[in-house]
């Protein structure tokens, strides 16, 4: 019996140079500081980026992560909201940069 689909995956061949290449973020990142005093979420604002990335650590062994990124209304500054896992006490480095669209 004659199979109806076959699957092309199999025979195609991955070049190394032919491969996707990853998106790029600009080489341009603005620092921040968040300080934590017993808090479990923090926002932090940002300004003129048309579509940010947002990268934190935590100094101790802290678990943070990015909540949301949210754009306000007039268009320009951005709400970045960090949580954590409890109520932490420390600091916490931001790092923003640019999504490269080209």
């Amino acid at each position: 019996m004659a199979r109806a689909r076959i699957n092309l995956n199999r025979f195609r061949k991955v070049y190394p140079q032919m491969s996707k290449s990853p998106r790029m973020f600009s080489a341009e990142l603005r620092p921040y500081r968040v300080e934590f005093s017993n808090q479990m979420s923090k926002e932090l604002q940002i300004d003129n980026f048309v579509s940010p990335v947002v990268v934190i650590s935590g100094e101790d062994n802290l678990n943070v992560w990015v909540q949301s990124i949210v754009r306000s209304p007039n268009g320009i500054n951005w709400t970045v909201t960090i949580e954590a896992s409890t109520q932490i006490t420390g600091t916490v480095h931001v790092h923003v940069g640019e999504a490269y669209l080209g």
